[in-house]
């Protein structure tokens, strides 16, 4: 049996929200933990948490706190600093900055729902152990 995983998404754009939601819910050992819509959020969210997600995905480009500055914060935090965090792009540029501050690993945001439950599986499944999961 597999162990579930919360998730968290840090994602601006509600039609990628959705995307997303939908294919977590195909996924049989994940579970939604909540949706943020900026870095500001996600902190703010995590802060007060008494239980932490075990993984997040996240946005690189949105508004009042990217996810480049995201990532630089929750380093920062010796709470937060071990929750696996995926980021999520369209920008290929940004995937090596993203691991040098602490992604656990990169997948480019895909066009169709199965492609992206493939991707997320696969991140749960591995939880992020390995640092150099970057999408091929």
């Amino acid at each position: 049996m597999k162990t579930s995983r919360s998730i968290l998404l840090v994602e601006d754009d509600k039609d990628d929200q959705e995307f997303f939601i939908l294919a977590l819910q195909g996924i049989e050992n994940a579970t939604l933990y909540d949706v943020a819509n900026n870095g500001m959020e996600a902190l703010a969210k995590l802060q007060h948490a008494e239980v932490f997600p075990d993984l997040i995905f996240s946005d690189i480009n949105m508004p009042l706190m990217n996810g480049m500055e995201y990532l630089t914060e929750m380093a920062r935090s010796p709470i937060m600093k071990n929750i696996p965090v995926v980021m999520l792009t369209t920008d290929r540029f940004m995937v090596e900055l993203a691991m040098k501050l602490g992604a656990r690993a990169c997948i480019e945001k895909p066009a169709d729902e199965k492609t992206l439950r493939n991707r997320l599986e696969q991140m749960i499944s591995l939880n992020c152990s390995e640092t150099n999961l970057s999408n091929r």
